[in-house]
């Protein structure tokens, strides 16, 4: 993994497992987030992207946020939640 860019792992608001990729300085690009997770867990993962400029940008609480960041989720426990739904 490239020097800057820090992994971890954490729940959303509903308690589904996360996974959040942060590079201090410049773009992540879509080969350093498949490096990224291939070194933490080899997975299917679903990929959150915030894609605000700085006028909608102020309604979010982004501050923490300095770099590039992304966050993705399991894609298996996206279609196990979606089967749910479906099934209500």
């Amino acid at each position: 993994m490239k020097r800057g860019t820090e992994v971890w792992t954490d729940y959303d608001r509903q308690n589904i497992w996360t996974l959040h990729i942060k590079k201090a300085r410049g773009k992540l690009t879509l080969d350093e987030i498949r490096d990224a997770c291939l070194e933490y867990e080899q997975d299917f993962y679903m990929l959150v992207i915030c894609a605000m400029d700085r006028e909608a940008g102020q309604y979010y609480d982004t501050d923490d946020l300095d770099g590039d960041y992304v966050t993705l989720y399991r894609a298996l426990d996206f279609f196990e939640w979606r089967e749910k739904r479906e099934n209500q």
